[in-house]
């Protein structure tokens, strides 16, 4: 009963949780998303910039002042856009991550509880049948000394004793 391999899986935890494989589908929507509304923004930004600032830059303070104004906004906007893209792809996969590890672990537990609770139901079923053994055996041999069978009622209390507390822990367990 105990050599069971579903009772095997019990003993060691695994060794680490595996990473959850991408690309994910979710994952190609947002980026796929993102291919359109980046480029849009970029567009409406520059758009913006060239039809306000830039013509009063270059209108009201010359053309070094313009073409300053030019590389530092291109020269920021872009590089800034960037980093707020990738910091918010980085944020999305590990929650993604740790939402796929939640679920392993969860699942993990649930298996184990279902192979704990099979193992405490064999238990208690292995118990139950060493108390009906013991009960047969003292009405077979009528005639067995007082000392053996004392030891033998002692026996069966016990074994009834520790049948009783595993029946009720495993009726108090949640399912």
């Amino acid at each position: 009963m105990t050599e069971s391999p579903e009772y095997q899986a019990i003993s060691p935890p695994p060794p680490a949780l595996e990473r959850p494989s991408l690309p994910l589908p979710a994952l190609r929507r947002r980026l796929g998303l993102l291919q359109w509304l980046v480029p849009a923004g970029l567009l409406l930004l520059v758009v913006a910039y060239e039809v306000g600032p830039s013509r009063w830059i270059h209108d009201r303070m010359g053309a070094t002042y313009h073409f300053v104004a030019e590389i530092l906004v291109y020269g920021t906007v872009g590089p800034v856009l960037a980093f707020i893209l990738l910091d918010f792809l980085s944020r999305w996969l590990e929650e993604r991550e740790t939402s796929d590890l939640q679920a392993q672990v969860l699942a993990r537990a649930r298996a184990q509880a279902r192979l704990h609770r099979q193992l405490s139901d064999d238990t208690l079923q292995a118990l139950f049948a060493m108390s009906l053994q013991l009960t047969t055996l003292e009405s077979n041999w009528p005639d067995l000394p007082s000392e053996a069978a004392a030891q033998l009622r002692e026996t069966q209390a016990a074994l009834n004793e520790a049948i009783q507390r595993l029946h009720t822990r495993l009726m108090n367990e949640p399912h």
